[in-house]
């Protein structure tokens, strides 16, 4: 019997049909939070992030770390392929080894991942999964008692139960960073850069029939205490952090508390959050404190502009909230980012509704997404019928998989178009000479690399072309 195990966690590499990765590029949290756990239990970890050493380079360290175990993350529903095929090839160079997928993806569809180089689906918190499992490994303990598993044996399939989710995730340790150190100055996001990724709080209580966050964590939230919040902080060297709650300022008071707190400490960093509109109506001042923590710029899923299609997507919010939260956003000079939800069964009227709202409000930063039903939330099982493709890096948010009301090629027209429009607004606003300085100066700054703005320029011009999406279908 062993007293500890080796485990190396494994992130596939960049792929996908526009490699949207190149923009938006962070740090394996999961991975490096699950790893702490184990590290408490005397195992040892290591985390390859082959989006930046490669296949090759990623799977020659991975078997000269010579793993017991190899965790897989499948985030997104665009990795499935990258995620089965690196089962694949582990099983096949280390038959040995114990292969576990986890990931959001893997928890919400495990049917899917039931595949023969594959011993076990983690479904649910992976702290709570992962060191269960490792210790009955080490053990010799059956793992039909550890909770939370799809096990693969004698090619059947059987499900161990729900895992349990911990109520205070303040008694968790602080996530391993130290095993990402070597990459931490390649993650950024939207040309901010170095990067890191914290969580506060877990879960959403709304129920937006696009989303399964909600379902992964069962309708419940979680959040960490403040003062926990600022241990992490402490912890994280890179000055722009993304905080990954999905409505970040649900609790009032904790969000006043964490403010203070951190200001206290005197830790000042770019701070990128998520929230809703209603929040930001009612609560605006929480806006002001968070700006006295350094910087703050806010994303903002806005998904319609119209009660309508707010809600078509179960959003309970309302179009003049979205109006009025970016206009408070403007006089308190935060920078926002808002994403809208294009739906298949647009025509031109409902693309000119959504060119028009930007121009009025100037909302240059905006991105869209197409209306996609992933596996695992209300909207794939609503539309799954009428899913026409099953290739699943179509899935990416912007392709359509549902059929489109207008000819597929008038459809990308107008979808292109909005990232043109949103570029020349940008350009009008801000003027185009200013916007090439201030990335000049990012570069000049070492704030992002020449490779990043070279991806982003190139996205935002290839997102401009209709042919961009279309060839995808060929």
């Amino acid at each position: 019997m062993r007293s500890s195990m080796k485990i190396a966690f494994i992130k596939p590499p960049v792929g996908g049909i526009l490699g949207l990765e190149m923009l938006t590029f962070v740090e394996p949290l999961g991975p490096i939070c699950v790893a702490a756990c184990l590290e408490a239990d005397g195992h040892v970890c290591k985390v390859l992030d082959l989006r930046i050493d490669g296949e090759v380079k990623g799977l020659a360290d991975c078997a000269a770390f010579a793993p017991d175990v190899v965790g897989l993350q499948c985030n997104f529903t665009t990795e499935r392929n990258r995620t089965v095929r690196l089962a694949q090839r582990i099983k096949r160079d280390m038959p040995n080894v114990f292969i576990v997928v986890g990931g959001h993806d893997a928890s919400r569809d495990p049917d899917w991942f039931c595949h023969e180089a594959i011993d076990a689906i983690a479904v649910g918190d992976g702290e709570e999964v992962m060191p269960a499992l490792v210790n009955a490994l080490r053990d010799g303990r059956d793992l039909q008692t550890v909770e939370g598993l799809w096990l693969h044996r004698q090619d059947k399939w059987t499900f161990t139960g729900h895992a349990p989710a911990r109520p205070n995730l303040d008694t968790y340790p602080l996530p391993a960073r130290h095993l990402i150190a070597h990459y931490a100055d390649k993650y950024y996001i939207n040309f901010r850069k170095p990067l890191a990724l914290m969580e506060t709080a877990r879960g959403c209580p709304f129920k937006c029939n696009f989303c399964s966050v909600w379902k992964f964590h069962e309708s419940t939230f979680r959040e960490k205490s403040p003062e926990r919040v600022v241990r992490e902080l402490e912890q994280i060297s890179a000055p722009n952090i993304f905080i990954t709650d999905d409505i970040f300022w649900m609790n009032v008071k904790r969000g006043e508390e964490m403010a203070r707190q951190i200001k206290a400490s005197g830790i000042r960093k770019y701070f990128t959050v998520q929230t809703r509109t209603d929040i930001i109506c009612k609560f605006p001042h929480l806006i002001e404190q968070w700006k006295d923590c350094g910087s703050l710029a806010i994303f903002l899923g806005l998904e319609s502009v119209t009660d309508e299609g707010l809600k078509a997507v179960n959003k309970k919010n309302s179009a003049d909230n979205n109006v009025r939260a970016i206009q408070i956003l403007k006089d308190l000079g935060v920078g926002f980012t808002p994403n809208f939800i294009v739906d298949p069964s647009w025509d031109r009227d409902d693309f000119k509704r959504l060119r028009d709202w930007i121009e009025t409000m100037g909302a240059y930063n905006s991105g869209f997404s197409i209306l996609t039903p992933l596996p695992g939330t209300d909207l794939w099982d609503t539309a799954k019928q009428d899913v026409n493709t099953h290739e699943w890096e179509m899935f990416d948010i912007v392709h359509t998989v549902l059929p489109t009301k207008l000819p597929l090629e008038d459809f990308y027209e107008e979808y292109s178009g909005l990232w043109q429009h949103a570029l020349n607004v940008r350009y009008r606003m801000k003027g185009k000479l200013k916007t090439y300085v201030q990335l000049g100066a990012a570069l000049a700054t070492r704030k992002v690399t020449l490779k990043a703005v070279r991806s982003g320029m190139n996205i935002a011009k290839v997102f401009s072309k209709p042919e961009t999406f279309l060839r995808a279908h060929q």
